[in-house]
């Protein structure tokens, strides 16, 4: 999933305890880590407030998406949908 509007103080720990709430987020078998993805300004390294997020299950992304998009998350109202390969 692809969320936006989440604010620049985001950090890879909020997102796995937010958006594992609602499902199993797929582990990295390279890093041994969720695969979750925080996109940073290139210039000063600073969060954009954008990030993805991948779910184990395409049900539990669906599932992801209607339950917290337009909620609010580190008090910022976030918007979710379905990331687009790019």
């Amino acid at each position: 999933i692809f969320v936006s509007g989440a604010g620049n103080d985001l950090n890879e720990q909020m997102l796995v305890q937010h958006f594992g709430s609602i499902g199993v987020i797929k582990m990295d078998k390279r890093t041994d880590s969720a695969k979750v993805w925080i996109y940073k300004d290139k210039s000063t390294g600073v969060p954009k407030g954008e990030a993805t997020v991948t779910f184990d299950d395409p049900a539990t992304a669906k599932a992801a998406i209607d339950w917290f998009n337009g909620k609010d998350f580190n008090g910022n109202t976030i918007k979710v949908e379905l990331a687009q390969r790019q």
